[in-house]
């Protein structure tokens, strides 16, 4: 299990001209190595040789980190053949790009970074310890303490004017194991980000879900302060784009990260008391391509409902306690009937599921969650008054 431990360093006016040295050379070599092997994969003969860019650059930043550098570039391109590969076996669609720079588009500066080996720094309770005898200190929690840490990645912030660590860790301590054989059937969705029935081995079932008012309540606060400030940059100054306006973008995304972080440990922690072993979760991360609705729908699909950042944060958090997660394709499962099948004789107001055909009224997430569950092999009467009125907590921010 890898984890990321997140520091943010305290250096002094001396560290950080030591620091900022160190990181422009890091990202000079790191442009160099990838130019001379863009060009040579474009001339149609791959050159992996280093050891020029390596002997110039190691009395400058290091050894140990030139060497981390080139193994950095190594991964990029050979993730770009992997994807190479997978397209020649139609297992992607668009064709891949060859390794970028560090650069940023926007303001064509390099990205500081610095790359330091698993075995040359050492994080102690206030300080961290690097090479050339740099002690910096760090403010945050070291919550993975106990495991193999892995290359450290020392990243300069242009928006925060701040140094940030991150620290992989490959966890050792033995995680929980669940206490049941249960399974979950998990639907995605907006304005309920998450709804489950939970199966038991006996037939018992639960449905529970997570309202999203308060965490779309803010996004949409937030979304406002946005366009009022796009406004008022283009009427005074004709611009697109500010320090401010960067501000505010990753203050909304910040605030709903956080918000998916509590729903999600919320989530995992009560399926694990429950016995649940195995979470089956409906994906439509490709729901985007074909959503074509009024704005305002438009808007929270498009922009607001990160179904990707909550299917990873439900793998990442279920791994911590032992419960295997599986996604499946849940594209309709909102719209048929688990009672009668009926596909075409179906309405929905609100979150109200009415099927015109047999009856059945009942939550249309709750539905979802059921009919992916009737699709993997779930049987028995699925449709029950916990499926017409779910518990759906309010998560509150704390």
């Amino acid at each position: 299990m890898k984890r990321t431990n997140t520091l943010k360093l305290v250096p002094t006016e001396e560290q950080e001209r030591r620091l900022l040295k160190l990181a422009d050379n890091c990202s000079k070599m790191y442009n160099e190595l990838n130019y001379k092997r863009r060009q040579s994969f474009f001339s149609g003969k791959f050159d992996w040789n280093t050891d020029e860019l390596y002997h110039r650059y190691k009395g400058l930043i290091g050894s140990a980190t030139a060497q981390q550098i080139i193994r950095k570039n190594n991964e990029a391109w050979k993730s770009y053949w992997a994807l190479l590969k997978k397209l020649k076996q139609g297992k992607l669609e668009k064709k891949p790009r060859p390794p970028g720079y560090w650069k940023n588009r926007e303001t064509g500066k390099r990205p500081l970074k610095i790359l330091v080996r698993c075995d040359n720094y050492q994080l102690e309770d206030t300080v961290l310890k690097l090479p050339s005898k740099l002690k910096i200190k760090w403010k945050g929690t070291n919550r993975w303490n106990s495991g193999k840490q892995g290359r450290l990645e020392i990243i300069y912030d242009e928006l925060s004017k701040r140094w940030y660590a991150y620290m992989p860790v490959e966890v050792e301590k033995p995680l929980p194991q669940p206490t049941g054989e249960e399974k979950a059937y998990v639907d995605l969705g907006v304005k309920v980000p998450i709804m489950a029935m939970v199966v038991g081995v006996n037939g018992d079932r639960e449905v529970f879900g997570y309202k999203a008012n308060s965490m779309l309540s803010d996004w949409w606060y937030w979304t406002h302060r946005i366009a009022e400030h796009q406004s008022c940059l283009k009427e005074v100054n004709n611009r697109h784009t500010s320090q401010q306006l960067k501000a505010l973008y990753r203050k909304r995304q910040r605030r709903f990260r956080d918000w998916v972080k509590k729903m999600v440990s919320d989530f995992a922690h009560r399926c694990w008391r429950k016995g649940v072993s195995e979470i089956v979760c409906g994906d439509l991360r490709n729901i985007r391509e074909s959503a074509d609705f009024f704005h305002k729908s438009n808007s929270m699909i498009h922009n607001f409902w990160s179904v990707g950042y909550i299917l990873r944060r439900i793998r990442e958090k279920a791994e911590e306690y032992g419960i295997q997660v599986i996604t499946v394709d849940e594209r309709g499962t909102s719209s048929v009937c688990p009672r009668c099948g009926s596909k075409h004789v179906t309405r929905k107001e609100g979150r109200l599921f009415r099927c015109l055909n047999c009856g059945l009224e009942a939550h249309r997430d709750a539905v979802g969650c059921v009919n992916i569950g009737l699709a993997q092999g779930f049987l028995g009467e699925a449709i029950n008054g916990a499926v017409a009125c779910p518990s759906l907590p309010s998560l509150v921010e704390t």
